[in-house]
C-alpha cells in the first residue's frame, strides 16, 4: 500500500513524522507542498480533505488529517500502522 507524505520544510511535524516512518521502515514518498511540481496535488488533497495544516498522510484511499484524523504524531503514525496492518 502506498503512503504519500505531504509537508513543508520547515514543519517540525512533519519532520518527526518521517523520522516514526523511517525508524519503523516504512516506505513512504514525500511530497513538499511548496514546489510548484506539487500544487495541483496539494491542491485536489486539500479540496478532499478540507485540510490546510501538514503533515497530512494519504494511505491507500485513506486521507489523515492533523487536528481531524491525529492529535499528535505519534498517534498519526499509530493510526497509519493500523491502516496498514488491516490491509496485508
Amino acid at each position: 500500500m502506498k503512503i504519500r507524505l505531504y509537508t513543508t520544510d520547515k514543519c517540525p511535524f512533519c519532520k518527526e513524522m518521517r523520522e516514526y516512518f523511517e525508524a519503523d521502515n516504512i516506505e513512504f514518498t514525500e511530497v513538499n507542498v511548496l514546489k510548484a511540481v506539487n500544487k495541483a496535488e496539494f491542491d485536489k488533497i486539500r479540496e478532499v480533505s478540507g485540510a490546510d495544516s501538514v503533515p497530512i498522510i494519504l494511505v491507500g484511499k485513506n486521507i489523515l488529517v492533523p487536528d481531524r484524523s491525529f492529535r499528535t504524531i505519534k498517534e498519526g503514525f499509530e493510526i497509519t500502522k493500523k491502516i496498514l496492518s488491516d490491509n496485508t
